[in-house]
């Protein structure tokens, strides 16, 4: 009798996500539509004949437009995040870090946000609905602002006081030049004096009593 292999030829396809990962290019090809069509006209059905590809196959990647929609935003926010961190990590005296971290976050974001027009309707959504990547960012932000601060105070540049209060407190400040919304209410300003201006009277406060 002749006995089966229990080798199988080939591996059967499992049902799912596909066996081929054409997310990154699911997100390009939305991002280029976003800049020509806009973000509100852009559809499922698009971003699919865009790459040759039924919707079917689009969703076995994505669940829906929300989540690509997501998925942008949080890799346009990761750029500004890993700006700050290098900011807050480098070697410098604390307040100068500070200073470099804000104008940092501020640079980028008036980058992302209003030199990419079609995509800056996307950030404005995102952070007027709070998307939960949104969130996840400003406690990137957070995180980063408390490193310079807890590297203030071991040094004995800044007083001693809670570090997860007081980064939430410089942040809500610097929400003057961070907020997409208002850098583009004070965009006729100069925003980067203003930044500077901050946290050179919070750097102030954080050193009193310090010695």
């Amino acid at each position: 009798m002749k006995i089966k292999s229990q080798v199988p030829t080939a591996e059967a396809k499992r049902p799912g996500r596909p066996s081929v990962d054409r997310r990154e290019e699911i997100l390009a090809a939305a991002e280029r539509l976003y800049e020509t069509i806009g973000f509100d006209k852009t559809t499922i059905g698009d971003v699919a004949r865009e790459l040759g590809m039924s919707p079917a196959n689009l969703y076995r990647s994505f669940p829906n437009r929300r989540a690509i929609d997501e998925a942008i935003a949080a890799r346009k926010l990761a750029i500004i995040e890993d700006r700050a961190w290098a900011e807050a990590r480098a070697t410098r005296d604390p307040g100068a870090a500070l200073e470099a971290l804000s104008r940092a976050v501020l640079e980028e974001t008036l980058r992302i946000s209003f030199s990419e027009q079609r995509v800056n309707h996307l950030c404005a959504v995102a952070a007027r609905e709070r998307w939960p990547v949104v969130d996840a960012y400003l406690d990137g932000l957070r995180g980063a602002v408390r490193h310079i601060l807890m590297e203030g105070q071991r040094m004995g540049d800044f007083a001693k006081a809670d570090p997860e209060g007081l980064a939430d407190t410089v942040c809500a400040a610097l929400t003057r030049i961070w907020h997409p919304h208002m850098i583009e209410m004070f965009r006729e300003e100069d925003l980067r004096a203003t930044s500077d201006r901050i946290c050179r009277l919070l750097v102030q406060g954080l050193r009193s009593g310090s010695r």
